[in-house]
């Protein structure tokens, strides 16, 4: 296998967190009197920020954005007890361990609560390192991954990154390396096959 690093993104890569995503928006535009949404049209229209998503279903001259944000973080720690992990990506990471890759977390989620989840479902093995957002001042993950390459020696040509969103594709291009897309996240087939990468409905598909 060529691949000697991958590079996983979290959410809605590893943790099938987008129905929980999904419902918290809900619950948002409900609380504050606007019709609610599809899951289709969330994966059609889920965005990077995720500010820009609001922004098509809220109306950013009456709400705060951040605030907004901040209270569906709120309601989705309420739910988060209705995650868990993809179908098959357990076995996956235990396929790239087998063949001595070295697994890391590149997300803009926080690092305290990826790891909790990573030990909830026993996967923190996997990972030789864990790259979320430490603190108020976040990096975007492009500067944290090509911070993170250069000093660990991640040969580009021997880099995979897993992710599914087209901001991943951007980022993957961004550090040089290869990606590869998983289309039961946040985004739709349809915004993800745009990007000109492999698109994979299940991880029993990847083909390394």
């Amino acid at each position: 296998m060529k691949y000697r690093n991958i590079i996983w993104d979290w959410n809605g890569t590893i943790l099938n967190d987008t129905p929980v995503a999904f419902e918290a928006t809900n619950i948002l535009l409900e609380r504050y009197g606007y019709p609610t949404i599809t899951l289709e049209y969330y994966r059609d229209n889920m965005d990077t920020p995720v500010v820009n998503f609001y922004s098509k279903i809220f109306d950013h001259n009456k709400h705060d954005m951040q605030m907004l944000d901040d209270e569906w973080g709120v309601l989705y720690d309420q739910l988060s007890h209705k995650i868990g992990l993809h179908e098959g990506v357990k076995d996956l990471l235990s396929f790239f361990d087998n063949e001595n890759c070295r697994q890391v977390v590149l997300s803009a989620f926080k690092t305290e609560e990826i790891i909790k989840y990573a030990h909830k479902f026993c996967v923190e093995k996997y990972f030789e390192d864990i790259l979320g957002t430490q603190n108020i001042v976040m990096e975007s993950k492009t500067m944290r991954g090509s911070r993170y390459m250069s000093e660990h020696k991640f040969v580009p040509e021997q880099t995979l990154y897993i992710g599914d969103t087209v901001h991943d594709c951007d980022t993957a291009l961004a550090l040089g390396v290869d990606c590869v897309l998983f289309s039961c996240g946040q985004q739709s087939p349809k915004l993800l096959q745009k990007c000109g990468v492999p698109v994979f409905d299940s991880y029993e598909k990847i083909i390394i």
